[in-house]
């Protein structure tokens, strides 16, 4: 028996899923966020809060202060070649970052101040397509017009369509007392991993170190990490590590499934292949597909809209390709060793902003050595 109707069920209340649920309110729909967690949970990110990240962030939260969400901000990123410092590169504004626990639980808050149906510790969920119908653990079922997944690299709509997760990258991070660890610049190391990097940030009291490489099975992601935080002279005993599969520049093929049926951020492959960064393609699939669902054709259109993510996506596999092949990235980072201004540039430019994309590098290489 269906227990009640709704206009849009979400599974997964993180970013994505917040993002279509805060922006379908906003349009008076009934929504329902379903979560195998009960928040607020660990997640697994780095929590680099970009300017057209930061901008989504107040869309959603509307006028109100957000300055509370973030723990801190860095207004310099820095590149390393394993120990070796090559460049020290001073933003022209600085970047903020969020501890994904406190975030995605202040983003989960916003969405029940304005009234949205939120289900947490549900973790057996059955999905009927054709009846439109998800049917919780204890048995009752909730109707849909629209479904729409946002539930990570790993999501359930994946089994309908039998995705390949070879492609899939793996990430590991630990979370490092400030009075241990002394950062407050944004830090990337190249070198330790085949095809990835590890990221040393600040988070306020603490500082967030991981690493995010191509899942390799049989690789000892925790052993990798627990030997470079003994090289920052960082004691790695009783260090508690947290670890997720995510998206590594494989886009999910949709229209296999239902018209009302969607994916959003990492279920659907949304994330930046060279960067990494997953939060402003979450949210953004998320608002958009909020969008769509109001239109004649809304998976069309929703489609239609993530074109340029997509493209970016596309576009970022190819280069990924090349810039973590071993000769090509040790050429890279010996060309950049001091070149504190270009780093600085390209960040602004590509990962700060989508100024350019990654198709238009050999543009931006140019604009850059005018600008000089």
């Amino acid at each position: 028996m269906t227990r009640r109707h709704f206009h849009t069920i979400i599974i997964g209340g993180g970013p994505a899923g917040m993002g279509a649920a805060i922006s379908l309110l906003k349009d008076k729909a009934e929504v329902c966020v379903i979560d195998k967690a009960v928040f607020p949970r660990d997640k697994t990110c780095a929590g680099l809060v970009t300017a057209k990240t930061y901008r989504l962030i107040r869309a959603l939260f509307g006028d109100e202060n957000t300055d509370g969400i973030f723990c801190c901000s860095a207004n310099t990123i820095r590149l390393f070649d394993r120990s070796e410092l090559l460049t020290e590169s001073a933003l022209r504004q600085p970047v903020r970052l969020v501890n994904r626990r406190h975030f995605d639980n202040a983003l989960v808050e916003e969405y029940k101040r304005n009234g949205g149906t939120m289900l947490e510790g549900e973790k057996d969920l059955k999905i009927d397509y054709e009846k439109n119908t998800v049917t919780l653990s204890d048995g009752e079922a909730l109707s849909y017009d629209y479904l729409l997944f946002a539930d990570g690299a790993l999501s359930m709509a994946h089994k309908e369509l039998r995705v390949d997760r070879r492609g899939l990258a793996f990430g590991i991070e630990a979370y490092i007392p400030a009075r241990q660890l002394e950062v407050s610049s944004v830090d990337l190391y190249f070198g330790y991993l085949n095809s990835g990097y590890i990221w040393v940030f600040p988070h306020g009291e603490t500082v967030c170190v991981g690493a995010a490489d191509q899942f390799r099975r049989g690789a000892d992601y925790r052993k990798l990490l627990t030997g470079f935080l003994s090289e920052l002279g960082v004691d790695p005993q009783g260090v508690r590590y947290v670890g997720a599969f995510l998206p590594y520049g494989e886009l999910i093929p949709q229209n296999r499934l239902p018209e009302n049926v969607m994916l959003l951020g990492d279920a659907g492959g949304f994330t930046d292949p060279i960067s990494g960064e997953g939060l402003y393609m979450s949210m953004q699939s998320g608002i958009y597909a909020a969008q769509a669902l109001g239109t004649p054709s809304p998976k069309k259109a929703y489609l239609d809209s993530m074109e340029f993510i997509s493209r970016t996506v596309r576009d970022g596999k190819k280069v990924q390709k090349a810039f973590y092949s071993f000769p090509i990235q040790k050429t890279f980072l010996k060309k950049v060793r001091g070149k504190n201004r270009l780093v600085a540039y390209f960040f602004e430019e590509m990962v700060d902003e989508y100024h350019y994309e990654y198709r238009s590098v050999k543009q931006l290489l140019a604009d850059y050595k005018k600008s000089k």
